[in-house]
């Protein structure tokens, strides 16, 4: 082979693998099924919709048209877990498609880092690599939340909400705030839980999982990771990924079902994914 033809090949091979983890995959969503068991007693099986990390600063074609086929599904529950927008034009469209889906008992939502702070797209790459915090306040915060609300997301800040799931069976939703930016509060999100047949926790970040042993919940449901975006078959993300998250992977390893979504999207100069496609999980809950 002489050097022409390398060289070819060479510029042939970036070029398809720039298209194909820039553009191709990052828009070509999937939705996945998981079935979990809990050890409690469930006279129906419920069915959960897990929507996390859209990133959205503006509508995205895309993405809007698997939303239209997300609202197809009539499932029991929908929750959003976090990192919903990542500028004040990403509200609008955010919150309009989560208005499209349909719940038998709710959308119950809370909030990631990026719905509270800032991240320059340009200095991405030297937190992700020192872990320096590059961030600032985001000033439309309130603006989303009210957005929510007026929206009928019930959107949850350390604080639960009992919901009924049959004439004689209640599951708890434990909604805990942003951990990644100190938000959290732990035993304020489970005060005042007195019975409920399941206790369901939403959290933006799994690394919070070790925590929430101690709670005895059944199921816990994160994004955040993004699957770690670059995967490997046989392999699983790269190391720079665990660096990040310890946790990036849906795990029972600490006493719960925990459900880890790779989230619908990302910051624009950060959405790369191989062998990670964006996705919302459809969650099958069966009891003993």
């Amino acid at each position: 082979m002489d050097l022409h033809n390398f060289l070819f090949i060479l510029v042939s091979l970036i070029t398809t693998v720039y298209l194909w983890t820039q553009w191709i995959e990052p828009n070509w969503f999937r939705l996945h099924r998981e079935t979990i068991r809990v050890n409690k007693s469930i006279k129906k099986p419920l069915t959960i919709l897990h929507i996390s990390d859209l990133h959205f600063t503006k509508e995205r074609p895309l993405l809007r048209r698997f939303f239209d086929r997300l609202a197809k599904i009539d499932s029991d529950f929908v929750f959003v877990t976090g990192d919903l927008i990542d500028s004040r034009e990403g509200i609008g469209p955010c919150v309009e498609h989560l208005k499209k889906l349909k719940s038998r008992r709710g959308i119950y939502a809370v909030l990631g880092n990026h719905d509270y702070r800032i991240y320059p797209a340009h200095k991405q790459w030297i937190r992700m690599l020192t872990g320096k915090d590059c961030s600032m306040e985001r000033p439309e915060t309130n603006e989303l939340k009210k957005a929510l609300q007026e929206a009928g997301v019930k959107l949850l800040v350390n604080q639960n909400m009992p919901v009924p799931i049959n004439e004689s069976q209640e599951a708890v939703i434990i909604g805990i705030d942003d951990p990644v930016t100190g938000r959290a509060d732990f035993s304020q999100a489970f005060r005042g839980i007195e019975n409920g047949t399941l206790h369901i926790a939403l959290v933006h970040a799994p690394a919070s999982f070790p925590s929430l042993r101690r709670f005895g919940i059944d199921a816990a449901f994160a994004g955040h990771t993004h699957g770690g975006q670059i995967r490997f078959p046989g392999i699983g993300p790269i190391p720079l990924a665990r660096r990040l998250s310890a946790i990036i992977d849906s795990t029972d390893c600490y006493g719960f079902a925990g459900i880890v979504s790779r989230g619908l999207g990302a910051q624009d100069l950060t959405r790369l994914r191989l062998f990670c496609r964006p996705e919302a999980i459809l969650v099958r809950i069966e009891g003993m």
